[in-house]
């Protein structure tokens, strides 16, 4: 057994210094990771087209509930929505189809222009020398690029290629057809029409760029249709309340062009305020409107009261009235100017009833009671209920939610107040026409009265008393239009601009250099930490750095490094590589650990094939023949022929022979060329090596051998496949269980351990086949290979630095 005091187990590694070592021992992945992560940012940061943010931020207001107010200024100032304006809903208008679109037509986007840099495709926008001009009404083909190339300042060439090319009159959902690979090409001047079957426009030069242009510069153009670039700029633009109590919305838009940006959120911003105002100016418009057509009736009658009037006097000479006729025609001109009033309200409410009974449900039309100064509270909050819910609905139609279920409520409650208005009207127009009628009656009273005066008296009058009623009416409805008027030119916009559009930063949005070095250098050292710790983790096979004191309390003897040579005899072949003297100290360890046996019969197997046992026993026997032991090297696995040096060996028994008894001990054992190393092949192959062995005398051989040799070393069959060692393995004094780098399965190693502990198998040791290199090594020659790759590292590191600076 081994002295206990000969176990020594190392202290465990932390968590910390395992993933260093893993960083150390792979490091030349990680540089080439690192490295590449940071060409490929470099070239982001040199060929992406820079992307900019630009950002304008407006204020709308929110307008205050004023229902009770009955000042007609207060309806001709509420917006089309109704009396108040609710924050959310304008942002919703801010944000809807319509404004974007009519900013889009205003800005003519839907031609869009670019330029060729090498590989990169930059948008131009007002910076071309030329503008395209469609025919209108014409068939087109639609997101295509025609790339423009120009041979001198008249000329150029026109191209364009597609795999599957759309056409249609831009702007229209009528007839459009498609081609499959189609291309065009034309050599043209500017000014001259370009058209074929499929397409039709002019090139206008730009005179203001067109003295700057080089030859052979590539220009493009694109005809986009209107509703698609609508919904791309939908998605692109960005609204944002800066505060939650706040009415200050931040428009954002991402651009590679900042002048582009800067005047679609400021034309942007600038159609929502002229729409709003629109909105606020509907019912004013509507009432001067109205207020026109009635002063156009009343205007010939007025002309035509006042000519028969200037006719009866010049023909008639009448004296000063009486007092009396003073009298009865100041009572009969407030008659007639209370008449004129209840006309006018007539007329407004024949107005009304015939609208409410003609009109297929377009309220917007609708003229409120107060502004025509009539004072019916009722009814006119009936109409601000049904223009406002008219709004509601017509927008919501117009943002294409017609399946909304608000949609439903809202054209329900249109036909109640409908209903309801067209009865208050009909009840009103009854108390009108009774309120005429008796206005009547005591103007015919007057006039019975006025009836005895003289008779051309009694004609001016009549003539004078229709004049002044008509003038009556007429300077009434002046007044309401100039009341209109004034309140059209006093209206304002419920919004208000805070900040124009404006680049935020100092430099584009994307790429950006630094955090793209950054996020290179952290993905680069990222992506192999992750591949290798995840490969660690999920790596069931042995590893130089794992601590074997947790698979076997069997000592681990040596260490054997990995051997890049084809021989097997390393010892004999490369008697000063690295390899062999990893063996010798593999030889000095098994003399310090049982230096109390001095003949040693050694076992050497594996738990599975592969794992360098043969290679292992081999090498173990040229070393203790170097030291000038006797040494004998037996291949006891019967199920597999080995030769140990295949120059040298010729037909021979074997071990296989001398267990059949077909040959002695002298006549198995053979020589090689190196001194002191006597070897037994395994003959020839037998059909039951288990029987064979366990009915030989390999324990009379074993014993044999080792008296006769200093060192007598066994190259025996793998534990975990076969059970052929377990007969002889009482027989030796070491076992030596070799396990083989990234290999070996943990699993399989540890139970062929603690089978070999149950069964009583002492002196049992492990030695590490194949282990690579790495800081967990020390020795003479093998530090300085180590201190060489790190100063290499560093030298590297240094390079990198100075690309980057």
């Amino acid at each position: 057994m081994v002295p206990e005091n000969h176990r020594v187990v190392a202290p465990e590694e932390s968590d910390l210094r395992r993933l260093w070592d893993l960083v150390v021992r792979n490091y030349k992945v990680f540089l080439i990771s690192i490295s590449v992560a940071l060409v490929v940012a470099y070239a982001i940061n040199k060929y992406s087209v820079p992307v900019y943010r630009i950002s304008a931020s407006l204020l709308i207001k929110e307008s205050p509930n004023s229902a009770q107010n009955n000042n007609m200024n207060d309806y001709l100032n509420s917006n089309i929505f109704g009396i108040n304006q609710n924050f959310q809903n304008e942002l919703w208008v801010l944000k809807s189809s319509p404004v974007i679109e009519e900013t889009i037509r205003n800005l003519g986007l839907s031609i869009g222009y670019c330029r060729k840099d090498g590989f990169q495709q930059l948008e131009a926008y007002n910076a071309v020398p030329f503008e395209v001009i469609l025919l209108r009404d014409y068939i087109q083909p639609v997101n295509e690029w025609f790339y423009i190339t120009f041979r001198d300042s008249s000329r150029f060439n026109l191209r364009v290629a597609s795999k599957r090319a759309t056409f249609r009159v831009p702007d229209q959902y009528g007839y459009s057809y498609q081609k499959e690979n189609w291309e065009f090409e034309r050599n043209a001047r500017f000014g001259e029409l370009i058209k074929t079957d499929d397409l039709a426009f002019i090139l206008k030069p730009n005179i203001a760029h067109l003295r700057h242009l080089h030859t052979n510069e590539t220009y493009g153009f694109i005809i986009s249709e209107v509703t698609a670039l609508t919904n791309s700029y939908k998605q692109q633009l960005e609204f944002n309340i800066v505060e939650r109590d706040a009415t200050i919305v931040e428009i954002v838009l991402r651009s590679s062009s900042v002048a582009k940006a800067q005047d679609i959120l400021n034309e942007l911003m600038a159609v929502y305020s002229q729409q709003n105002l629109e909105r606020k100016n509907h019912i004013a418009n509507v009432t001067i409107g109205y207020i026109d057509s009635q002063l156009a009736e009343i205007s010939d009658s007025l002309s035509q009261t006042e000519q028969d009037l200037q006719q009866f006097r010049s023909s008639s000479q009448l004296l000063n009235v009486t007092s009396q006729s003073n009298e009865l025609s100041a009572q009969y001109r407030e008659l007639q100017n209370q008449k004129a009033e209840l006309l006018t309200n007539k007329r407004y409410y024949d107005y009304l009833g015939e609208y409410l009974s003609n009109s297929e449900e377009d309220y917007s039309e609708l003229i409120l009671p107060s502004s025509m100064g009539i004072q019916d509270q009722v009814l006119n909050n009936l109409m601000s209920e049904l223009i406002t819910a008219h709004a509601q609905r017509s927008n919501l139609i117009q943002n294409r939610q017609e399946r909304n279920p608000l949609v439903q409520r809202l054209t329900i409650q249109i036909e109640n107040l409908r209903e309801t208005i067209s009865e208050n009207v009909s009840a009103v127009r009854r108390a009108s026409e009774m309120s005429i009628d008796e206005m009547d009656k005591r103007i015919q009273s007057i006039e019975s009265e006025i009836a005895r005066l003289p008779r051309n008296e009694q004609r001016l009058g009549g003539i004078q008393r229709q004049f002044r009623l008509n003038d009556a009416i007429y300077n009434y409805l002046l007044e309401k239009r100039a009341e209109a008027k004034i309140s059209q030119a006093s209206n304002l916009p419920d919004n208000m601009v805070i900040e124009p559009a404006k680049m935020v930063g100092t430099g584009p949005f994307f790429p950006n250099r630094r955090k793209n070095y950054l996020f290179a250098f952290v993905l680069g050292f990222a992506i192999p930490f992750g591949t290798l710790l995840l490969k660690n983790i999920l790596n069931n096979k042995l590893e130089a750095k794992d601590n074997l004191a947790h698979l076997t309390d069997a000592p681990l003897l040596g260490k054997i490094l990995h051997h890049v040579r084809s021989s097997n005899n390393v010892m004999s072949g490369f008697p000063k590589s690295d390899t062999a003297e990893s063996y010798r100290a593999l030889r000095t360890n098994i003399e310090f650990y049982f230096r109390d046996l001095s003949r040693k019969s050694i076992l050497v197997t594996s738990s599975v094939e592969g794992e360098g046992k043969t290679f292992t026993a081999l090498n173990l026997a040229v070393c203790y023949a170097q030291l000038n032991r006797k040494t004998i090297l037996v291949n006891v696995d019967l199920r597999k022929s080995t030769q140990y040096f295949p120059k040298d060996e010729k037909p021979v028994p074997g071990l296989s022979n001398y267990l059949s008894g077909q040959a002695d001990m002298d006549a198995v054992i053979s020589t090689s060329l190196q001194v002191n190393l006597d070897y037994i092949p395994s003959g020839s192959l037998p059909p039951n090596p288990v029987e064979l062995i366990a009915q030989g005398n390999i324990h009379e051989l074993i014993q044999r051998l080792k008296e006769s040799y200093d060192c007598v070393i066994l190259d025996s069959t793998p534990l975990a496949q076969v059970s052929d060692a377990y007969l002889y393995i009482n027989d030796v004094d070491i076992v030596l269980v070799v396990a083989r780098f990234n290999y070996t399965l943990k699993k399989m190693f540890a139970m062929v351990m603690e089978e070999l502990k149950q069964k009583g198998v002492g002196n049992t040791c492990v030695v590490l086949n194949d282990s690579r290199l790495n800081s967990d090594q020390y020795g003479y020659g093998y530090n300085k290979r180590r201190v060489r790759g790190l100063k290499d590292f560093r030298n590297w590191w240094t390079r990198i630095k100075n690309i980057f600076r």
